[in-house]
């Protein structure tokens, strides 16, 4: 029996799965904590692979390996994470196939968080049947990934297609948790919300001043109701968005942009904003490039990570 253990490492939660055949037969969802190390928090994950194993009456021998997607820079030919993430400082100090082989004996396959999901949606949601997509996850922070003839850009450095967060849309804009300046990220996601709101002229007189944590269903909730600062930030979003969205369809020219992420909760009110700007800024227009929500939202990480444990 061939089972993959799938772990995403994202922002805000690990999520953990057992994937069989393509199909998800067991998940677990943690919180990623802020003060944890990635090794103390590999061993919680651990704990839970084996509880879901134990719950599916699964042993050791029935796996075949473990993929794992990382919110950073990897190399996924060497198996080492590159790029010093926030929340996990001894990342790129691990060696993460002998973590895999010390506890359950099998290989591991290491992949940045955005090409897993992008591969998830490729193999099993809204990008099937494409060869030439590209990916955006808007969320705690923005992510992007592209797919070109069916293989994933990597690049030299293993950075091709993956910063697209981090291109400079505001030359004026502040400095990014990157270090550069005016990123996409920086104008518009869930960690730069607060600075944002309350740096805003008509703070205090928002129902966003007496909020404990701010996201985008909250503000676009408030929006909705006629709050001004909350129609100020969404609508700031969504241009920010927009103008990433179509620099990224000028660079890479795919078949299908997929959207995804939490925030796409309001889909309703994101694409069709993205599609009229496309439509009036791009050299490619949408009946060229479709531009579509995610189909496989929550688990397109541990599908993709999946993926390829069972093609290596």
């Amino acid at each position: 029996m061939d089972i993959a253990i799938g772990i995403d490492l994202g922002g805000t939660r690990t999520k953990i799965g057992l994937v069989k055949d393509d199909h998800l037969i067991a998940h677990a969802k943690i919180k990623a904590v802020t003060e944890s190390n990635l090794l103390d928090h590999l061993g919680e994950v651990a704990e839970i692979v084996d509880q879901l194993m134990a719950q599916e009456g699964l042993h050791t021998n029935d796996l075949s390996g473990v993929g794992l997607a990382f919110p950073g820079i990897v190399d996924s030919q060497r198996m080492k994470i590159l790029s010093r993430y926030v929340k996990y400082t001894d990342a790129h100090a691990l060696d993460l196939k002998q973590w895999a082989k010390d506890r359950w004996k099998i290989p591991l396959v290491l992949e940045n968080d955005a090409r897993a999901a992008l591969l998830g949606e490729w193999q099993y949601g809204a990008g099937k049947g494409s060869d030439n997509l590209v990916l955006v996850t808007l969320g705690t922070g923005v992510g992007t990934a592209v797919l070109i003839e069916g293989k994933l850009l990597r690049g030299k450095h293993f950075m091709a297609g993956n910063l697209g967060g981090h291109m400079t849309i505001n030359l004026h804009g502040s400095v990014c948790n990157c270090g550069n300046i005016g990123c996409l990220e920086s104008e518009a996601s869930t960690w730069v919300l607060p600075h944002q709101i309350e740096n805003a002229a008509g703070y205090a007189q928002s129902q966003l001043a007496g909020e404990k944590e701010v996201n985008f269903h909250r503000i676009f909730a408030l929006a909705q109701q006629g709050d001004d600062l909350a129609v100020h930030i969404r609508d700031h979003c969504l241009k920010a968005w927009s103008l990433g969205i179509i620099s990224l369809i000028h660079a890479y020219d795919p078949e299908k942009l997929v959207i995804g992420g939490g925030i796409m909760q309001s889909k309703d009110d994101i694409l069709p904003v993205i599609q009229t700007m496309v439509r009036k800024h791009a050299w490619a227009t949408e009946e060229n490039i479709a531009i579509v929500p995610a189909v496989q939202v929550e688990f397109a990480g541990i599908l993709g990570v999946s993926y390829l444990v069972n093609q290596h």
